[in-house]
């Protein structure tokens, strides 16, 4: 039974730790999104702003256009 407990308790940290490294992939990709001009922000109700982020191919396509200008 208590190797049942701590295997639960293993997974539920792994499931945190996951649910971190999600979390901060996202405002790394919201932050590159408006670094690189692709973010639009949409008023919705209750005043709540919600940040429209590009997909990871846009913004590693974008990387690649500025990286090639700066290049030439």
């Amino acid at each position: 039974m208590r190797e049942q407990a701590d295997a639960e308790e293993r997974f539920e940290d792994v499931r945190a730790q996951r649910d971190a490294l999600r979390q901060e992939l996202g405002d790394l990709r919201a932050w590159l999104s408006v670094k690189l001009g692709y973010s639009s922000r949409n008023l919705v109700l209750a005043g709540l702003t919600v940040l429209s982020v590009a997909s990871d191919r846009e913004i590693i396509a974008k990387i690649e256009e500025l990286t090639d200008k700066h290049e030439q």
